[in-house]
């Protein structure tokens, strides 16, 4: 199992975050659930979590893709881990060969708990967990190749995340409900309407020179459509496009080209742009998300309402009553340079 070298330490929500991190793939993770959690409950945050991540999507390609049918997703919303969690955490926690790392991230109420640790499958000894893990993994991901490693997060008393994971492949749990799952992908597995919707949106961001297009990943969630994660490598950066399976919508754009780049700064000019991007009325850049989502994804938000995220200083949120919200991040010009719709939440509700 990988440790860190000085377990029961006092570090700070960054060092929690690049620990997490370091034992994942790139793209989304159950790390940004933790970390943005974290920082919920008072922890200072960071630099913004996109732009730390500049420059580390990687597309592993493999023969093959599950698609699931309705039927299929509906069973498989109603697998749960949850009343074997406890006993295999317990065996994670009292395990003699110390499997689990105990961490304090500090925050602005004091230092909180945090629990992490990793297993192969293989050395797992509860077997009611394994047997039952084993039938969700084989559900999602009917062929191919089985489970290498299991990782738990506790990031406050009695309350867990597991993942399950290969190379190619992971499913993510929350308190025993699996939430979200991934699997690379390659280019010829993706329908040609899915490939003509990320392209015609990849060229509505701007005038950028094309040099590569890859499909990193598919990502599945509870009764709900595939989605694939396009990578677009330009002359100034990477631009990530999200397209939803069999309704061809735009999910997420995310072009680097256009933000900040606030990880290449010093922390002078670093705080310099907060403070810039804090200033921004909120007006004027509810006006520039909604014309940038109608042209990047045909998403029309002039019915939404939208507030500033009180732990984020460049994240706006659009509700809406029916719909699932939409998150975007400016700059500090007050120019947009990502919107996502949260399908997240539709799965998280889902599992209630």
């Amino acid at each position: 199992m990988r440790r860190s070298p000085n377990p029961s330490k006092t570090v700070s929500i960054h060092q929690v975050e690049q620990m997490i991190r370091d034992t994942e793939t790139p793209e989304h993770s159950m790390s940004q659930q933790i970390v943005e959690k974290l920082e919920l409950k008072g922890v200072p945050p960071q630099k913004p979590f996109f732009t730390r991540r500049a420059g580390i999507i990687t597309a592993a390609l493999v023969a093959f893709c599950v698609f699931l049918t309705p039927v299929m997703a509906q069973t498989i919303e109603r697998l749960s881990l949850l009343e074997y969690i406890n006993p295999f955490v317990k065996e994670m926690k009292v395990n003699p060969n110390e499997k689990v790392d105990t961490l304090y991230a500090q925050g602005s109420d004091g230092n909180k708990q945090f629990h992490t640790g990793m297993i192969r499958f293989d050395d797992i000894e509860d077997q009611e967990f394994k047997s039952q893990l084993q039938r969700v993994w084989d559900e999602i991901f009917p062929q191919g190749e089985g489970i290498n490693d299991v990782i738990m997060y506790e990031y406050e008393r009695d309350t867990y995340h597991i993942e399950a994971r290969n190379e190619n492949r992971s499913i993510e749990f929350d308190q025993g409900n699996w939430y979200y799952a991934k699997q690379t992908i390659g280019e010829d597995q993706v329908p040609d309407a899915a490939k003509d919707a990320a392209d015609r949106a990849f060229n509505k961001v701007g005038d950028f020179k094309q040099s590569k297009r890859s499909v990193s990943q598919m990502i599945l969630r509870p009764d709900q459509n595939p989605v694939y994660k396009f990578v677009y490598e330009t002359n100034k950066g990477s631009i990530l496009i999200d397209v939803q399976k069999n309704t061809n919508q735009i999910i997420r754009v995310l072009a680097f080209p256009l933000s900040d780049h606030l990880n290449k700064l010093d922390d002078n000019k670093y705080r310099d742009l907060v403070e810039k991007t804090k200033a921004i009325k909120l007006d004027k850049v509810r006006e520039e998300t909604v014309k940038q989502a109608k042209v990047w994804m045909n998403l029309d938000l002039a019915e939404y309402n939208v507030s500033k995220l009180e732990h984020r200083f460049d994240t706006l949120t659009f509700t809406k009553a029916g719909s699932p919200d939409v998150t975007a991040l400016f700059t500090s010009k007050g120019t947009i340079y990502s919107i996502e719709i949260e399908l997240r939440e539709l799965s998280e509700k889902g599992t209630d």
